[in-house]
């Protein structure tokens, strides 16, 4: 055995290991693997690792291990890829770092050897066999797909190869010539084009299964040799009857799950059938890296609970017949994690020094004097005497600054205290604070300066934001449901290509009620939009010529501008109200900012900074404030909140509901406990005789903040002087009420806050009328919520039930009908007679439903059985698994709000999303489960739920009234005539002119050939592309992409890009129609259309004989071509009558 280093360090505080660790590494110059109890705290220590790291070796933080013995139909791939990711790091960068949780040691891996041997390497002048590539990738786990859209993808268009490995931040474009490599790009995943170009790449494989058809055959054969033969001794008895029938259907489904459907991610927990020999972690820095365990004890107490962990949920899988003994071997055993310590460089932290059980070797001792510092938690004077103690003593003292800000804060509050010397302002963040004496260095942290912290920690490790997600138009697919402005809702068909007059185009086929179909040309493409609304399950067609379209669309057009009418002549009113005037912002208010223990989104950071604007000004505030769930609105609040208090102003935040109005009372009493503020509760959860003191109160002033329920309307609350009120969900509050808020809200600053996104087109439209600050991102911290889609069975609900409480935790159990729930809840109090479950729905009486979710609250209760209520609910930190009954069932806005409510502490959360087994579902529910699947895996189909998600918000914003004219015209349609009516009413009447529709008459072959594009959707992506052209900088933009993403352009599709701008510009400047024949191109004026006396001028200046303008009633340019077929000479005769408008109007 090699001689291997073993260091025991003793005597470092928690803040200070990562300090070691990095002084460490720089000594070593090594791959360093830093084992944590769990993975909050792997995370914590990887983030002060950042800190104080100036190698160039990247960091890695992995979570818990996952693998579950259970056939689930998909798991979201994230850890997988993070997992993939690090390894790749240990094994080909010098210096990297992978932070890792106790329970990743008894993950199975493929050795390292045969890890490398899966790498693909791409250079630029080498050759590709594109075939054998394909296959490879297939192998390597990467699924195949029209767009990359997510990691673990690739797609082929012709000789563009494009690939996203778990290993990249973003995906490389690899173009061929014949077989040699012409040209390597990263891209951009959401706008699909290039960012940078490079020479060499190297990406790894997107599974730890390399699975040819032949390995999964393999594996299949071994799993089924070795189930038949413990079937064949249990059936000796005849008790093991029942096991025996389960194990032969386990055996089967495996059976096919492997050398059918090769399922990479199930066989991830089957490694052992896969490989002839198997590794762990450790092995890939075996002779060249350094192993670092935090906290031994506590990271050997970890290790031995996730391993009992794994035994019990085995122990139960093996009762019910579900695995045999060798699955188990699946697992490294803590046998195998003591070899490990025998055999590798080894430096452990202990905080004493004591007997390392486990260990036979003896370690070098080595004692680090290092102490935590006491947090100041806003006492700046003790602050200050304690930064001045320590510049007395000779040490150097570095401030971890959260950001540029907070330095600048630090150095004024430095220099206002008159402190000087040997001090370092860091941006950076610290967990905590720490000093080593005899060197002589101190290191403070932001948040024990100003106050304790709750910071989560980590990256995101979603490659892409919401925010991102929702600008994409959403995709056009054969089957959807589409809308014409003029024909109505239809099918689209598909595309087909016809030749009229040997001229080649593209037409969208649409089918109508009856027989009826429209064939639409592609350049028309803008004048229809995906049909999305309400209900997309059971929309009527309709029919052409038919009058329930017209009148429908007369209906919805009459209810907009009345809505819109409303919301002019309210803005109107609240504009000439007078109102207080707040100040601009104080030091407290500076203080209390600095407090917050998050960083904060780009999006919040613009949200606050609109609302103060408001609030300054001598008009009331009536602002918007619109967001997902768990995007920060109540934060963003609850500084406008103190804002208006520090300017001795009473403010009220009012919530629909006991249990709302309780959680806010609770986070705003934790947020301003450091200040002399009084805050007070009006709800049912007060006496009678407390919420008369409160009133009393309020009405003397002697209450700075309160908040409550509708009880807040009652006309016996009077507020001495009140400057805010806070809505929140105003939506769901009655008509009663809201006229009472009306009457409340008098000359008052209000905000409402909303937990639906808003549409961005819609957002855009009442941009002037309706105030209005949206959070899209989310934040960047969050720990990922492990999701598996899963056939329902009684083994897999206890085992995922028991995981959760034997870490001290709580399950909502969600089964979204009221009929059948307590059925359930009985069924799994039969399950689990040790575990105290209720159940909760809305049709409850309030009191009693109230009363449940406290208790789930306090942790009293374990298990909470209840429909989909808690989709808009509480938050509990402390619930961090989710299972949902019969999820085909739901919408996948549902089940993404409803996932959205655990994972939102510093633990690892999990979702299970389950379906009845072997259930007949219709067409609609298999689609919906499809989309179930490729959500989990990839994040696919999260656009769709998104857009599902802004109808409930446009609804909530412009009332539900509302709600039947999206459904009945589509929402894209609606969100077109709110446009046009406030454009239309807002002051502009008599200056409104309504849009120019361009119809082209060319006889040119215009369209994408198959050859180009070969996928339809990316067709139609494309066409809708090209129909939204509005400028050159547009035409240039497409014509970028196109060439980027698909190569060289025929001529047929720039002939199409021509005549796109070609009828943009055309109708910006009142152009019907433009006619092409032999020698001249005719534009024809819209009705009551005329050119401006700039434009005649600048035409006869520039083009001279060659125009003939005919004046008159219907006016009519008539111009020779220079070249027939040159579309681009058009363009430039359009863009000259333009030029002539713009020099009009100055």
């Amino acid at each position: 055995m090699v001689n291997r280093q073993f260091v025991n360090i003793t005597g470092v505080s928690e803040g200070g290991v990562a300090a070691v660790v990095s002084k460490l590494q720089i000594a070593a110059n090594c791959p360093l693997i830093v084992v944590a109890e769990d993975a909050g705290k792997a995370r914590r220590l990887a983030m002060d690792f950042e800190f104080f790291s100036s190698r160039k070796g990247h960091t890695y933080i992995l979570d818990e291990n996952t693998d579950a013995f259970f056939n689930y139909q998909a798991k979201n791939k994230e850890n997988s890829n993070n997992l993939i990711s690090a390894l790749c790091g240990l094994i080909f960068e010098e210096e990297s770092t992978v932070f890792l949780p106790a329970s990743m040691l008894l993950k199975k891996l493929p050795t390292a050897y045969e890890f490398k041997t899966h790498l693909f390497t791409f250079e630029i002048g080498a050759t590709v066999d594109l075939e054998k590539l394909k296959k490879d990738l297939v192998d390597s786990g990467y699924e195949r797909a029209q767009m990359v859209e997510a990691c673990g993808q690739f797609s082929v268009r012709a000789s563009i190869l494009d690939i996203f490995a778990p290993n990249l931040d973003n995906p490389i474009r690899i173009e061929l010539f014949d077989t040699d490599i012409e040209a390597i790009k990263f891209f951009d995943i959401e706008s699909q084009r290039t960012i940078k170009k490079i020479q060499k790449i190297n990406i790894m494989p997107a599974s730890i299964i390399f699975g040819s058809d032949e390995n999964f055959n393999s594996a299949a054969a071994n799993l089924e040799k070795a189930y038949e033969k413990v079937i064949k001794r249990l059936s000796k008895k005849a008790e093991n009857e029942t096991v025996c029938q389960e194990l032969s259907k386990t055996k089967d489904m495996l059976v096919e799950t492997f050398s059918v459907q090769k399922n990479f991610q199930l066989a991830e927990s089957y490694i052992e059938y896969f490989y002839q020999s198997t590794s762990n972690i450790w092995d890939y820095i075996k002779d060249r890296g350094v192993c670092v365990i935090d906290d031994f004890d506590r990271v050997r107490e970890a290790l031995d609970a996730a391993f009992a962990a794994h035994k019990l949920d085995f122990a139960e899988m093996l009762e019910a017949g579900k695995i045999i003994e060798k699955d188990f071997t699946n697992l490294a055993d803590i046998d195998a994690v003591n070899d490990f310590y025998e055999d590798t460089d080894l430096v452990i932290f202990t905080p004493f020094l004591n007997r390392l059980k486990g260990i036979k070797r003896r370690p070098e001792i080595k004692n680090i004097e290092c102490r935590n510092q006491i947090r100041f938690n806003g006492r700046m004077e003790a602050f200050v005497q304690a930064l001045k103690n320590y510049l007395n003593l000779g040490y150097y003292v570095t401030i971890a600054c959260r950001d540029d800000d907070s330095k600048k804060t630090l150095t004024e509050l430095l220099q206002s205290y008159d402190v000087h010397g040997k001090i370092s302002l860091r941006e950076g963040t610290l967990t905590s604070s720490f000093e080593f004496p005899k060197e002589k260095l101190a290191y403070i942290a932001q948040d024990y300066i100003f106050g304790k912290t709750v910071r989560r920690t980590g990256k995101s490790t979603e490659k892409k934001t919401l925010a991102e997600s929702r600008k994409t138009f959403i995709e056009l697919q054969k089957g959807d449901y589409v809308v014409h402005e003029e024909f109505g809702i239809g099918k689209f068909v598909g595309i087909e290509e016809m030749s009229i007059e040997s001229e080649k185009k593209d037409y969208l086929k649409i089918k109508y009620a009856g027989t009826d179909v429209v064939y639409l040309p592609v350049e028309n493409m803008g004048a229809i939009q995906k049909y999305v609304g309400a209900d997309t399950e059971n929309i009527r067609v309709s029919k052409l010529g038919g009058a329930e379209w017209k009148t429908a669309k007369a209906k919805a057009k009459i209810a907009v501008e009345d809505m819109a009418q409303k919301l002019l002549e309210l803005s109107a009113s609240r504009s000439i109200e007078a109102g207080f005037a707040f100040s601009k912002d104080g030091n407290w208010q500076r203080e209390f900012e600095s407090d917050f223990p998050y960083q904060e989104t780009n999006d919040q950071l613009r949200a606050i900074k609109e609302i103060k604007k408001d609030m300054e000004k001598p008009v009331p505030m009536d602002r918007l404030l619109c967001g997902d769930v768990g995007v920060g609105k109540t934060e963003v609040a609850a500084r406008a909140l103190f804002k208006c208090i520090a300017d001795g102003k009473q403010a009220a935040v009012l919530v629909p509901t006991t249990l709302l109005a309780n959680q806010h009372y609770i986070t705003l009493k934790e947020r301003f406990e450091k200040f002399p503020c009084n805050l007070e509760l009006l709800c049912r959860f007060r006496s009678e005789k407390e919420q008369a003191v409160t009133v009393e109160k309020l009405g003397k002033g002697q209450v700075d903040l309160v908040i409550g329920t509708h009880r807040m309307l009652s006309e016996d609350v009077k507020f001495k002087n009140l400057g805010l009120l806070v809505i929140d969900e105003e939506q769901r509050f009655g008509v009663k009420d809201k006229e009472k808020l009306k009457m409340l809200s008098k000359n008052v600053d209000v905000l409402s806050m909303s937990a639906t996104p808003i549409p961005r087109t819609l957002h855009m439209s009442l941009v002037g009328i309706k105030n209005m600050s949206v959070i899209e991102e989310p934040p960047q911290d969050r720990l990922p919520v492990q999701t598996y889609v899963v056939e329902q069975e009684d083994e897999i609900l206890k085992s995922a039930i028991m995981r959760e409480v034997n870490r001290g935790g709580q399950v909502y159990v969600i089964y979204n009908r009221v009929v059948g729930l307590e059925k359930l809840a009985q069924k799994l109090r039969d399950l689990l007679p040790e575990l105290l479950i209720e159940s909760a729905h809305g049709r409850m009486k309030e009191s009693t439903l109230e009363n449940r979710m406290l208790k789930f609250m306090s942790g009293e209760i374990q298990v909470l059985v209840a429909t989909t209520i808690l989709e808009a609910g509480i938050d509990i930190p402390n619930a961090n698994t989710m299972i949902i009954i019969d999820a085909d069932n739901l919408g996948l806005s549902q089940l993404y709000q409803l996932r959205g409510r655990v994972g939102r502490s510093g633990r690892m959360a999990y979702a299970y999303l389950m379906f009845k087994k072997d259930k007949v579902i219709s067409e609609v529910a298999q689609k919906r489960l499809r989309s179930i699947r490729e959500f989990t895996e990839f994040g696919a189909g999260f656009k769709v739920a998104m857009k599902d998600l802004e109808i409930r918000g446009a609804g909530n914003i412009l009332g539900a009234s509302q709600h039947g004219h999206i459904a009945a015209i589509g929402y894209e349609l609606y969100c077109k005539l709110v446009d046009d009516a406030i454009l239309r009413l807002g002051g502009n009447e008599k200056t409104y002119v309504p849009a120019v529709e361009t119809t082209l008459e060319f006889k040119v072959s215009a369209y994408i050939p198959n050859g180009y594009i070969v996928d339809e959707a990316q067709k139609i992506q494309m066409y809708r592309k090209i129909a939204d052209i509005s400028s050159t900088e547009d035409m240039l933009e497409i014509v970028d992409e196109l060439e980027d993403r698909f190569g060289r352009i025929p001529k047929d599709t720039l002939n199409l890009i021509n005549l796109a701008l070609i009828r943009s510009i055309a109708s910006k400047n009142g152009i019907a129609t433009v006619r092409q024949s032999a020698e001249f191109v005719t534009f024809d004026m819209a009705d009551g259309r005329n050119l401006e006396m700039n434009q005649y001028a600048l035409l006869s200046q520039k083009f001279g004989d060659r125009i003939v303008i005919y004046a008159g009633k219907d006016v009519s340019i008539k111009y020779m071509v220079q070249k027939r077929g040159n579309l681009k000479e058009i363009v430039e005769f359009l863009e000259t009558l333009s030029e002539g408008v713009k020099e009009d109007a100055v």
